[in-house]
C-alpha cells in the first residue's frame, strides 16, 4: 500500500484538516453554517452541482453572485 494510503496518513491528513479549519474560523475568515433543505430541494441542489461539476459552497457563491448581477 502506498504510504498515502496508510491509516496513520489519512488521519494526520485529517488532523491538519481541522486544525486548519480551526484556525481560519478563529481568525474569522471562514464560518460553518447548517442547512436543513426539504428532501426534494437538496436532492436539486446536488445533481446541478453534480452535472455542473462544482461543489455546494461554489455553488452558493454563483448563486449569490447571480442574485448581486441581477438585482
Amino acid at each position: 500500500m502506498a504510504n498515502a494510503m496508510t491509516e496513520h496518513s489519512k488521519k494526520l491528513r485529517a488532523k491538519t484538516a481541522n486544525e486548519y479549519n480551526k484556525k481560519m474560523r478563529e481568525q474569522g475568515k471562514i464560518r460553518t453554517i447548517l442547512l436543513r433543505l426539504d428532501s426534494n430541494l437538496a436532492d436539486r441542489l446536488d445533481n446541478v452541482l453534480n452535472e455542473l461539476g462544482e461543489s455546494r459552497p461554489t455553488g452558493i457563491k454563483a448563486l449569490l453572485d447571480f442574485y448581486d448581477k441581477h438585482k
